[in-house]
C-alpha cells in the first residue's frame, strides 16, 4: 500500500451492507401492519397517557426517513422538528399544530440525507442555521456539508475533497455535524464516507485551520463535543472504520477506532493524521455515536461510551459497548445480545443522581431488538428489555414522563414507539405500532407547555411519516432536566455531551451550622469565601476564555457556580452542572450575571442586551430581545420567590419584569436619572428589590427596607460592584472592586480582602448565604 493511500471499506461491500438496511426497511414496511409488541415480564408501571396532536405523509415513496433523527429548531414562526429523509427533503413542521414552516421543504437534489440535523443560531438571530450532512453508503461518493437557512434555503455547501491517490475525488457525509466553539467561533465539524474529516466555520463554511484531517477510512460516527480535559478547549471525540494498511508514516489495524482530535486538527504537526490527544483501536468497525459524561462515578471523572458495528467478521469487539477514560484507556467492555451500531445515552434512569449507560441493540437472527439499562461505573447491565419483531437502529431518549423523580427509557425501533420505566424496566405504554423507525425519537417542551414526542419513520407503503404526540397534564420545563437525554445525541447541537463540567476537587461540605457569610469572584475566576462558608475551588489558576463576570452559591452552601462573560459555567462542590453557551455552540460574550432555582437543578443567566438563557429547570418566561426592546445596558437578573419569574435591572436603574414577577418601581419612574447601578437583589418574598449604584448608593423599592448607603455615610467611592442581601431581608452587603465590604443593616462584617492585606482590583461581584 503506497504512502498516503490506505485503501477505504471497499465501497461495493459497504454498499451491500447498507443496501441491507434499506431492504430491509422495504420488507419490514410491507409487514408492518401485522407487528405486534411483546412485553418482557416485569412489575407494573405507572399509566400515562399520549394523545397524537399532528402527523404528516411525505412524497418520497421508497426513499423515505430512514437514519436521520427529529431535531427541534427555532425558526419563523416558533419551534418546529426538522428530520431529512432518503429522497434528499429537509422537512420541518411546527411543533404547535405541525403546519409546514414556510420556505421549506430544502431539497439537497435527490441526494440522501441519513443524518440527523444539528442546529444553532448565528449572528444573535432568534431562529436557527440548520447543518445536515449529505449523503450515505448507498453511493457514497456524492453529498456534502450542507447549512440551510432558518428560511429553508441554501446558505453554505461544502463538498468533501478526497487525496489525489484515492480512486473517488469526493464523497458523501452520513455523520451528523455536531456544533460547539472549537477554535473561537460557531463552528460544525463530522467525519466523511471518504478518507478526510472537515470542520468548518459555522457562519460560511470556510474550512478551519488544521482541517481537512485525514481520517485514513470512512467514518459515520457523529462526534462528541467536550472539554474533556478542563482546558478551555472543545475536543473532538468520535468512532471511525480502519482497513489495515500504512499511511503518512501511521499503521492502521484492521477494525476500527475511538478517537479524541484536538479541535486544531493537524495544525503544527508534520502529517495530515496527526493532532490526536488519544486513540483506542478496536477489531471492529465503530461506527456508533460515542456519549460523554461523568458516569463513572460520584466523582468527576470523564469517560466516553459507545458501540461497535458489524463489518468485520468474527471480531471480538462486535455487539460490545466500550467506556473509556478521556484518555483513551479501557474501563469496561460488556457484550449485550446484538449489534451495538446505536448511540448509547447517559441518564439518570435510577433516580440516583448518577448517569446510567443504556443502549439499543437489533438481531437479524431472531429478528428482535433489546434496550439495555447497565451501570455507568461497572458496564454491568441493571435490566433489559426485548421488543419482539422490534430492532433498534437509533438511540434511544429519556424524560420523567411518570412524574416518579427519574428518567423514563423512550425508544424507537421497528415496531413503532414504546415506553419503559427507567428503574424498573416495565412497559409503560405502546405510542404507536405498525410504523417502522430506525432513529431516535424527539423530547421537546411544546408551546403550549407540556411534554411533546416527535418520531419519523415509513409505513406500510414505504412512505416517510413523521408523527407528534402529547402527553396530557404534564410539565414541558422537565424534559432538559440534570440527567435527561431528550434526543440523538442529547441536545439540539448534537454535542453528545451530558455535563462535563469543569469541577477543581478540594474538601467542600455544607455548613455544619447556619451558612453565614459571602463570596466574590475577580474577573480572574478567584473565589474568596468569608464566615462559615466554604472554599470548594476557582478558577484562579486556569487561563479564561473570557473574564469571569458572577458567581451564586448552592441552597444549602456546599458549593456554588461562577459564570464567564461567553456564558461558560463552572461548578464547584455539589453545584450541579446543567449546560453552557459555549457547550450549546452560542457565541456571546455580553452575560452579565447568572442566578439558580430553588431546588438547585437549574439556573438562568442574562445578557447585557437583556437576552436570557434558561438550563435545568429553569423556565424561560421571556427577553428583550423577544419583546423588540432594543438595550445595551443590563447589569443583573434575580428569579422571584417561586422561579415562575424574573425581574432585570439596567444601569440606569429601569427594572423589566418578567413571568409573575411584580413591578414595583424603578428610578426612571421615581424621575432619578444614573447611570451608574450595578446590581439587583430580591427580598425573600418577592414583593421587593433594592439596587446598588457604583458610589453605593442604595435604592429600595417595594417591601424592601432601606437601612444605608456610602453617600449617606459620607463615604466616597466609585467601584463598588454588587449588592446581597442577608437571609432574614433585613440587611445587606456591597463589594468593591478592590474586594472591600461595606455592611448595613444587620448583615455582619467578616472580612474583606483589603482587610486580609490582598491587594486586588478585579472583583465583579458578591453573593451572600443562602
Amino acid at each position: 500500500m503506497l504512502e498516503g493511500e490506505l485503501q477505504e471499506d471497499p465501497l461495493g461491500t459497504t454498499v451491500s451492507r447498507h443496501v441491507r438496511m434499506s431492504l430491509c426497511l422495504g420488507v419490514l414496511s410491507a409487514a408492518l401492519a401485522g407487528v405486534t409488541v411483546v412485553s418482557s415480564a416485569s412489575p407494573a408501571a405507572a399509566s400515562i397517557s399520549f394523545t397524537q396532536t399532528w402527523t404528516h405523509t411525505l412524497s418520497d415513496t421508497n426513499n423515505p426517513v430512514a437514519l436521520s433523527s427529529p431535531n427541534v429548531a427555532n425558526l419563523p414562526g416558533g419551534p418546529a422538528a426538522v428530520v431529512g429523509d432518503r429522497a434528499g427533503n429537509v422537512v420541518a413542521y411546527y411543533l404547535n399544530g405541525g403546519g409546514q414552516v414556510p420556505g421549506w421543504p430544502f431539497s439537497t437534489g435527490g441526494v440522501a440525507v441519513d443524518s440527523t440535523p444539528s442546529v444553532t443560531s448565528l449572528n444573535g438571530s432568534p431562529n436557527d442555521t440548520v447543518f445536515v450532512g449529505v449523503g450515505n453508503a448507498g453511493n457514497g461518493t456524492v453529498g456534502g456539508y450542507q447549512a440551510i437557512t432558518p428560511q429553508g434555503t441554501g446558505l453554505w455547501f461544502d463538498q468533501v475533497n478526497n487525496p489525489n491517490t484515492d480512486p473517488y475525488p469526493h464523497a458523501g457525509v452520513q455523520a451528523s455535524m455536531a456544533v460547539g466553539n472549537l477554535q473561537g467561533s460557531t463552528d460544525v465539524v463530522a467525519g466523511s464516507l471518504g478518507e478526510q474529516e472537515y470542520a468548518l466555520n459555522a457562519q460560511n463554511g470556510a474550512v478551519l485551520g488544521g482541517f481537512p484531517w485525514y481520517q485514513g477510512d470512512s467514518n459515520f460516527s457523529t462526534p462528541a463535543l467536550a472539554d474533556i480535559y478542563h482546558n478551555g478547549q472543545t475536543d473532538i471525540i468520535e468512532g471511525g472504520d480502519s482497513s489495515p494498511g500504512v499511511s503518512y508514516g501511521t499503521t492502521y489495524p484492521q477494525g476500527g477506532h475511538i478517537r479524541v482530535l484536538r479541535p486544531t486538527g493537524n495544525s503544527g504537526y508534520s502529517e495530515p493524521n496527526d493532532g490526536l490527544a488519544c486513540e483506542y483501536d478496536t477489531d471492529q468497525v465503530v461506527q456508533s455515536s460515542p456519549a460523554v459524561g461523568e458516569f463513572f462515578d460520584n466523582t468527576p471523572t470523564v469517560g466516553i461510551v459507545v458501540g461497535t458495528g458489524t463489518y468485520w467478521g468474527g471480531a471480538s469487539t462486535t455487539d460490545q459497548l466500550l467506556a473509556l477514560d478521556s484518555h483513551c484507556n479501557l474501563r469496561w467492555a460488556t457484550t449485550l445480545d446484538g449489534a451495538t451500531n446505536a448511540s448509547p445515552a447517559l441518564a439518570d434512569v435510577m433516580g440516583n443522581g448518577n448517569l446510567q449507560v443504556i443502549e439499543g441493540t437489533f438481531n437479524n437472527a431472531n429478528n428482535n431488538g433489546t434496550v439495555w439499562v447497565l451501570d455507568g461505573a461497572s458496564g454491568q447491565p441493571i435490566w433489559h428489555h426485548t421488543i419482539a419483531g422490534g430492532l433498534i437502529f437509533g438511540g434511544v431518549a429519556t424524560a420523567d414522563l411518570t412524574g416518579q423523580g427519574y428518567q423514563d427509557v423512550i425508544v424507537s425501533s421497528t415496531a413503532g414507539l414504546q415506553i419503559f420505566d427507567g428503574k424498573t424496566g416495565a412497559l409503560v405504554d405502546t405510542v404507536l405500532s405498525g410504523i417502522g423507525l430506525q432513529n431516535s425519537p424527539l423530547v421537546t417542551d411544546d408551546p403550549n407547555g407540556t411534554i411533546g414526542i416527535t418520531v419519523a419513520g415509513y409505513n406500510g407503503l414505504n412512505q416517510g411519516v413523521v408523527y407528534h404526540f402529547e402527553l396530557a397534564g404534564s410539565h414541558g420545563s422537565v424534559v432538559n432536566e440534570n440527567g435527561a437525554w431528550p434526543m440523538f445525541h442529547h441536545d439540539p447541537q448534537l454535542t453528545g455531551d451530558a455535563g462535563t463540567p469543569f469541577t477543581v476537587q478540594v474538601p467542600c461540605n455544607v455548613p455544619s451550622g447556619t451558612p453565614s457569610g459571602y463570596y466574590m469572584v475577580g474577573n480572574d475566576g478567584g473565589v474568596f469565601n468569608f464566615g462559615n462558608l466554604p472554599f470548594c475551588g476557582s478558577m484562579g489558576e486556569v487561563t479564561l476564555s473570557q473574564p469571569m463576570v458572577g458567581i451564586i452559591p448552592t441552597h444549602d452552601a456546599g458549593g456554588y457556580w461562577t459564570v464567564a462573560a461567553d456564558g461558560g459555567v463552572f461548578a464547584f462542590g455539589d453545584a450541579g452542572f446543567v449546560g453552557s453557551l459555549p457547550g450549546l455552540g452560542v457565541n456571546v460574550n455580553n452575560i452579565v450575571g447568572i442566578v439558580h432555582t430553588a431546588d438547585g437543578r437549574g439556573y438562568w443567566m442574562v445578557g447585557r442586551d437583556g437576552g436570557v438563557f434558561a438550563f435545568g429547570d429553569a423556565p424561560f418566561v421571556g427577553s428583550l430581545p423577544g419583546l423588540g426592546v432594543h438595550v445595551n445596558n443590563i447589569v443583573g437578573i434575580v428569579p422571584t420567590a417561586d422561579q415562575r419569574g424574573y425581574w432585570m435591572v439596567g444601569s440606569d436603574g429601569g427594572v423589566f419584569a418578567f413571568g409573575d414577577a411584580g413591578f414595583v418601581g424603578s428610578l426612571p419612574g421615581l424621575g432619578v436619572y444614573v447611570n451608574n447601578v450595578v446590581g439587583i437583589v430580591p427580598t425573600s418574598d418577592g414583593r421587593g428589590y433594592w439596587m446598588a449604584g457604583s458610589d453605593g448608593g442604595a435604592f429600595a423599592f417595594g417591601d424592601a427596607g432601606f437601612v444605608g448607603s456610602l453617600p449617606g455615610l459620607g463615604v466616597h467611592v466609585n467601584n463598588v460592584v454588587g449588592i446581597t442581601s442577608t437571609r432574614d431581608n433585613r440587611g445587606y452587603w456591597m463589594a468593591g472592586s478592590d474586594g472591600g465590604v461595606f455592611a448595613f443593616g444587620d448583615a455582619g462584617f467578616v472580612g474583606s480582602l483589603p482587610g486580609l492585606g490582598v491587594h486586588v482590583n478585579n472583583v465583579v461581584g458578591i453573593t451572600g448565604a443562602p
